[in-house]
C-alpha cells in the first residue's frame, strides 16, 4: 500500500473509533434519562401536635367610661411537638380588634395576641369572645374580655 493508501485508511478507523465513542457516550447518558431520583424520606414537621396552653383566657377591664380605649396582651404557650400556626381570627364585634405579631410558633415558645376593647357606645356589662383557629390539637380556641361600661349620655336619656 502506497503511503497515501495508509493514511486514509488511518483517518477512516479514527473516525469509525470517534462515532463508535460517540455513540457508546449517548447509550450511556441516556440510561440515567427518564429516571426519578429519590431523595431519602425526611422527618417532617407534620408529624406531632401543636398544642394552645393559655395561663389566663379571661379578662376582666374592669370598670370603664364609655369611650375608654384599653388594651390585654394574652401571652400562651406551644407546648405540642409541631410549630402551631393561627390561620384565622374572629374578633367577633368592631369594637374589638385583634393584634397577632407572629402567627407562628415553635414548640416550646411562647406567643402573644393582643386585643384592643372601644367601649364607644357600650353600656353595662360587656362580654366579648376573640375566636382564633389554628392547627392546634383543639383547631379553635376561646378568649374573653370582660369589662363592666358606664355610658352617662346612655343612662341621663333613659
Amino acid at each position: 500500500m502506497r503511503k497515501s493508501q495508509k493514511s486514509e485508511v488511518r483517518s477512516q478507523k479514527l473516525s469509525q473509533l470517534s462515532i463508535i465513542l460517540i455513540l457508546w457516550g449517548l447509550m450511556l447518558g441516556s440510561c440515567n434519562f427518564g429516571t426519578k431520583k429519590t431523595t431519602p424520606a425526611t422527618k417532617s414537621d407534620e408529624s406531632g401536635v401543636a398544642k394552645f396552653v393559655f395561663p389566663e383566657e379571661i379578662h376582666n377591664f374592669g370598670s370603664l367610661k364609655a369611650g375608654e380605649l384599653v388594651s390585654f396582651t394574652f401571652t400562651f404557650r406551644n407546648e405540642g411537638t409541631k410549630t402551631l400556626t393561627i390561620t384565622e381570627v374572629d374578633s367577633g364585634c368592631g369594637c374589638t380588634q385583634v393584634n397577632i405579631p407572629d402567627k407562628t410558633i415553635d414548640p416550646g415558645q411562647e406567643g402573644q395576641i393582643e386585643v384592643l376593647y372601644n367601649s364607644a357606645g357600650e353600656i353595662g356589662r360587656q362580654l366579648k369572645t376573640i375566636t382564633i383557629t389554628s392547627n392546634a390539637e383543639t383547631p379553635k380556641k376561646q378568649l374573653m374580655i370582660r369589662a363592666d361600661v358606664t355610658n352617662e349620655i346612655i343612662e341621663i336619656n333613659s
